[in-house]
């Protein structure tokens, strides 16, 4: 497998999002948000990969990777404005 793992990218994705918010520099705030964006695209990317090795998804795991879609595809509109 290449890369990192789906839940690796969603962990780092969500620290680089607190620091989007938190941080008291805006130039480290703006960093974080591009970078929270590319870890929840490389995340995407990552679960098509996991996916391509275990087969089809349960109702609850399709389900479960839909509202991730969705929020990323949520957060890249909201981001592009």
């Amino acid at each position: 497998m290449e890369g990192p793992s789906a839940a690796t990218c969603l962990a780092e994705q969500a620290r680089q999002l607190q620091i989007s918010k938190t941080h008291p520099l805006l130039n480290r705030r703006n960093i974080a948000a591009k970078a929270a964006n590319a870890w929840g695209e490389e995340a995407l990317l990552a679960e098509e990969r996991e996916s391509d090795q275990r087969g089809p998804l349960s109702k609850q795991d399709a389900a479960i990777a839909k509202q991730f879609a969705d929020d990323a595809l949520a957060r890249r509109r909201k981001n592009a404005r």
